[in-house]
């Protein structure tokens, strides 16, 4: 529990990695018995009434919470039904200097992002700027 973590990476990954470790919460959220690299949140209820108010890096519900892991890098395991079980290849039991890895990926996935959302921007802005040459005599 003594993790000496990555520099530089983000209070989410670190908070998140902490309490999936931590022994005390198992009843409510844990690492997977059958992955070292996901966790399962076993008591929904109890996740939001007790471990979300002490974290806001996870947002203020569920939901929130739910929609940042995306972001984040993880996936959604399925297959096991009625099971809230979050993985991703680089959040692994006992491995905690492996999240510099998902660090630098979800700041790829940004940059990635930023620059779809520019040139849908500057798209739109020439088709705008056509549609107006048209409509000027």
């Amino acid at each position: 529990m003594g993790y000496n973590f990555p520099r530089g990476l983000s209070s989410f990954y670190i908070k998140l990695y902490q309490v999936v470790d931590d022994p005390s919460s198992d009843a409510i959220i844990s690492w997977s018995e059958e992955s070292n690299n996901s966790f399962i949140i076993w008591n929904v209820g109890e996740f939001c009434t007790t471990i979300l108010p002490k974290y806001r890096e996870f947002g203020i519900n569920f939901s929130r919470f739910f929609s940042k892991l995306r972001p984040h890098g993880f996936q959604r395991v399925r297959g096991r039904p009625g099971l809230m079980e979050f993985g991703h290849e680089d959040f692994v039991r006992d491995s905690p200097e492996r999240l510099k890895n998902m660090a630098v990926e979800s700041l790829s996935a940004k940059r990635r992002a930023k620059r779809a959302a520019k040139a849908k921007a500057k798209k739109a802005r020439v088709q705008v700027e056509c549609l107006l040459q048209h409509l000027r005599i």
